[in-house]
């Protein structure tokens, strides 16, 4: 992607995953959306705006995976893993945007082989839910199903993360204990599992839309 800056509104040739949208009642308009992007260091522009505005919020309504001990260190160290991304590098950002002003939320991942969810995070209250199962769903779609391998990820046991994992088709494999608990989605499942995630989401009266190719989208008053 390639970020410019025009009238301090950021515009940039975005890798746009996928668009979750909910219809209103009247004349078939939407009530709100949400697009899941691709980041990496070529929005390094974008990223270094993002980064300066990280502390302004407090964030008590978030849900999180993660491998910091608090939502802004997590965001923190996955914005700045997001600048050395690039096409060699076996692991990825997904970045959620509502209505294209707000940044809700936040999955990284690696891809050595076996894809390692490592860190997701959303917050803004109601959308909250919704958000994070876009941002999985995306990530079995696209990373899990194509690599034919199991998933892992760590998560701190008795957490709501590591409960809302097991609940969509993680489980524990044999271990010694850790305070970050090893869970695992066998390969045969990963399908399955995607397949249900979608229909979550259909089951709220969310429409899904997926691109394949990247677009130009213009982003106003971008917030964190």
């Amino acid at each position: 992607m390639q970020i410019q800056s025009v009238n301090n509104t950021p515009s940039f040739q975005a890798n746009r995953l996928r668009t979750a949208f909910k219809l209103a009642e009247n004349a078939g308009k939407y009530q709100s959306s949400v697009d899941i992007y691709s980041i990496n260091k070529s929005d390094s522009e974008l990223i270094n705006k993002l980064l300066l505005k990280l502390d302004l919020k407090d964030r008590k309504d978030s849900f999180a995976i993660k491998e910091k001990l608090n939502v802004n260190d997590t965001i923190r160290s996955i914005l700045t893993k997001a600048k050395m991304i690039d096409d060699d590098s076996t692991g990825g950002v997904y970045m959620a945007v509502q209505n294209g002003e707000k940044v809700i939320g936040f999955l990284d991942y690696t891809n050595g082989g076996m894809p390692l969810l490592k860190n997701l995070v959303a917050w803004r209250g109601k959308n909250q839910s919704n958000t994070r199962l876009n941002l999985f769903t995306e990530f079995l779609q696209r990373v899990g199903i194509k690599s034919q391998e199991s998933i892992t990820s760590y998560s701190e046991e008795k957490s709501k993360g590591n409960k809302w994992l097991r609940d969509l088709g993680f489980g524990i494999p044999p271990q010694s204990r850790y305070a970050r608990q090893r869970l695992l989605m066998p390969q045969n499942t990963v399908s399955e599992n995607a397949a249900k995630c979608e229909k979550m989401l259909e089951n709220d009266d969310l429409k899904i839309t997926q691109y394949s190719k990247p677009q130009m989208i213009e982003l106003t008053n971008l917030d964190l």
